[in-house]
């Protein structure tokens, strides 16, 4: 099947998401920084997963090689993308 997009259209498409993906992270930080008290354990918890998160998404797109095999697994239903928030992803 060919992809009915240009590269550049690809590239425009992959860079918006990933605007989109950073400013979803620091949405994420700031309800946790408005809604939680500055010395709460839970702020400093939930801080460093938002980075930890922001960390292995850049790794792994770094990661050309291996990101292609991800994707190919991905498309042969081979990892399941299924995260359990509650069905809040539903």
């Amino acid at each position: 099947m060919q992809n009915k997009f240009t590269p550049i259209e690809l590239t425009q498409q992959a860079i918006f998401n990933f605007e989109n993906i950073k400013e979803c992270l620091k949405g994420l930080h700031d309800v946790l920084t408005i809604t939680i008290p500055s010395n709460n354990i839970y702020l400093k918890i939930g801080q460093d997963n938002i980075e930890a998160l922001y960390q292995n998404f850049l790794e792994l797109m770094t990661n050309e090689v291996g990101a292609q095999e991800f994707m190919a697994k991905i498309k042969r239903f081979e990892i399941d993308l299924d995260i359990p928030l509650e069905n809040f992803l539903k």
